[in-house]
């Protein structure tokens, strides 16, 4: 699985409306945070290693606006606050790896406010532009749905037809295999939006043995010209964290085609030989 190094994301659980964690919301960020959207006086000392330098307040208010909860801020030496997001026992820091190994204390900490922090023009308008620039970029992950059979199809014929796939799909056969799966009573799908085209989709089904339901991944397929972008990350980071939320005790993965594991499954803890990732329980 993916890592991440901000302050809180192991328990950063919490979804958007449109179904966004805080860690997806970190991978959308990091593509947006700039010297520009970096506090004044931190500017010079701001380079694309050091993403979140001078970024926390803005961040912090922008995740509020996504995800309700309260600002909080951790006193600084230097008078300031350095702002972080908390929903209830979720506190998370999407800012907090400019600190290095510095340990922030993130107990007892004051609320902060934003007619407070932005009474400064240049950080509200560096706010706006940085919400502006995230909606922009903020796709949605939402159950997949019947009416894009012929989307979710166009989009598996194009991914699985190219090498290494020794067979090629016609977009019609795709549609029908996809529409199979989506029709079976145990299916869980979700569909990955971008500017209201579907960009990608994960597919599966569950069964229920003697030691507990399982979950199989049929299909992960991201439209080529969608690809390389994290998409297929944030689609299976989603399936594996509401697997584990409905108790599935292990999941098994049926895509990928023949042979050897794709590194990529493999960071995210499938078993070379078995294909399986258990979800905290013994098959």
């Amino acid at each position: 699985m993916k890592t991440y190094h901000f302050y809180g994301h192991q328990t950063a659980t919490v979804k958007t409306e449109n179904g966004l964690t805080p860690r997806d919301c970190y991978d959308i960020l990091s593509g947006i945070w700039c010297a520009d959207t970096c506090a004044p006086r931190m500017r010079s000392d701001w380079t694309p290693d050091n993403k979140t330098l001078g970024q926390c307040s803005i961040t912090a208010f922008l995740i509020q606006d996504l995800f309700g909860g309260k600002v909080y801020g951790v006193a600084l030496k230097d008078g300031n606050f350095h702002c972080f997001n908390a929903m209830d026992d979720c506190v998370f820091d999407l800012t907090s790896e400019q600190f290095g190994d510095m340990k922030l204390n993130y107990n007892d900490c004051p609320e902060q406010f934003r007619e407070v922090h932005f009474a400064k023009e240049e950080k509200r308008l560096r706010y706006e532009k940085l919400k502006a620039a995230f909606l922009d970029a903020m796709p949605t992950i939402r159950p997949m749905c019947k009416e894009h059979l012929e989307h979710y199809g166009a989009i598996y014929a194009a991914a699985f037809s190219g090498e290494p796939w020794n067979d090629p799909w016609e977009p019609k056969d795709a549609m029908i295999h996809v529409g199979e799966l989506l029709n079976s009573k145990q299916a869980y799908g979700l569909e990955y939006v971008v500017n209201g085209e579907v960009a990608g989709f994960i597919l599966g089904t569950s069964m229920l043995f003697h030691y507990g339901r399982t979950f199989e991944i049929n299909d992960l397929a991201v439209a080529p010209e969608y690809q390389r972008q994290g998409i297929a990350g944030r689609l299976l980071t989603h399936c594996l964290d509401d697997m584990k939320e409905q108790g599935i005790v292990g999941v098994h993965l049926i895509t990928a085609g023949e042979g050897n594991l794709p590194k990529f499954y493999e960071e995210f803890g499938f078993s070379k030989e078995s294909r399986v990732i258990l979800m905290g329980r013994e098959l």
